[in-house]
């Protein structure tokens, strides 16, 4: 090898080696940078004292309004059916008392004249007969003979009748043919229908005209002046309602409101939803209620003595909560009085106890943590809430 090639790479050598050392030389003259050491991490959670009071309970639930009488007019005799005070039409309105419709009645009306006639001749068949035999009763049967009219419903039999009378008007058919027309007297009534309240039509099967038989229905009428709300109750709910109590209620907006009372609770149990019907009176008042409407109604219920109410998702394991004590998490089993959809209603824990009121993650007993009034302005704290769905 040539001398030249020998000193470059010598020189070579001799700078990356120098400077290889220079450098580690540097670096025993920097010094170590302090270790900073990291403050503990503090866990908070939200607590309230306990504190027991008297808590009015209430059930909120949604129903609808249904008519509290409702009736199937149902034809009892044959005929042609017409129309009476009122068209036959659905949604028509009509009062107490109005006639909603008639079936001709001249067939009938013939028929229960001549009943009477005959009535009358056999009565003054037996005249003479009381003449001589019970001359104490002949004018008190006379006068009943003059007073019958045929246009008119029959009048009573004369009280004062004995034995031996009764005898002899048995004999001669007498009470048979009297208590034959007041039984056709009676079905005459028939002919003609009348509203047994204020209401109105909301169904009709058979037109004017139409020839109806006895059993066929004619229409369908509701009462509008007395309105009741349908609301099915869970089971568990239905024990902190009373009847008579007085309930407000609500249009799905919010924009009208009626007041209520419990009339009737059902007792019996719907199979497919597990609850109980229980019917509320609407006291009217300027806004109009109709009969299909979707309403809310809050029932208060009874009251529940010496009690604190929480949110329900503080509540875990059915009955179990967590409180503070000396800054550990405790397990703490408590007696839940009543369930509402965002709270509950309990006692069992001792007044004073730190308790905790939102959902934890990852806590069990006895874990170090501090109350959320006691947090500090450290940026080493985290909470345990769980993040709400």
């Amino acid at each position: 090898m040539k001398l030249r090639q020998i000193i470059i790479i010598g020189s070579a050598a001799l700078i990356i080696g120098g400077s290889i050392g220079l450098s580690i030389f540097l670096t025993t003259l920097k010094e170590e940078p302090e270790e900073k050491k990291e403050a503990p991490i503090r866990k908070y959670v939200k607590t309230i004292k306990v504190e027991y009071t008297d808590i009015d309970t209430k059930v909120v639930v949604f129903g609808r309004v249904k008519s509290a009488e409702s009736l199937d007019l149902i034809a009892e005799i044959s005929g042609i059916m017409t129309e009476g005070a009122i068209t036959l039409k659905p949604g028509e309105k009509f009062t107490k008392g109005t006639l909603i419709c008639i079936i001709d009645d001249t067939e009938a009306k013939f028929k229960l004249q001549a009943q009477k006639s005959n009535f009358l001749s056999d009565l003054a068949a037996i005249l003479p007969d009381f003449k001589i035999d019970y001359p104490e009763s002949f004018n008190i049967w006379q006068n009943y003979f003059n007073s019958i009219d045929l246009e008119k419903n029959l009048p009573l039999l004369p009280k004062r009748i004995d034995s031996k009378e009764k005898t002899f008007l048995a004999t001669k058919n007498i009470f048979n043919s009297y208590y034959s027309i007041k039984s056709a007297e009676a079905n005459m009534r028939k002919y003609k229908v009348y509203a047994p309240f204020n209401g109105s039509i909301s169904e009709v099967v058979l037109q004017s005209g139409s020839y109806v038989n006895p059993g066929n229905k004619v229409a369908r009428i509701f009462r509008t002046d007395k309105l009741e709300l349908e609301v099915a109750i869970e089971v568990k709910d239905v024990a902190w309602l009373t009847e008579g109590t007085e309930v407000k209620i609500f249009s799905k907006t919010g924009q009208q409101s009626w007041k209520g009372n419990i009339v009737r609770i059902g007792d019996l149990v719907n199979q497919n939803t597990q609850s109980i019907d229980v019917f509320i009176s609407i006291s009217p008042n300027q806004y109009r209620i109709y009969d299909g409407l979707y309403l809310r109604t809050e029932i208060p219920g009874k009251k529940v003595k010496n009690s604190m109410e929480i949110p329900r998702n503080a509540i875990f394991n059915g009955t179990q909560v967590f409180v503070v004590a000396d800054t550990l998490l405790k397990v703490r089993d408590i007696q839940i009085h009543k369930i509402n959809p965002q709270s509950v209603v309990f006692s069992g824990l001792g007044e004073g106890e730190d308790l905790v009121v939102e959902p934890l993650i990852n806590a069990h007993n006895n874990m170090r943590v501090w109350k959320l009034s006691e947090k500090e302005s450290s940026s080493t704290s985290v909470t345990l809430t769980a993040n709400k769905s």
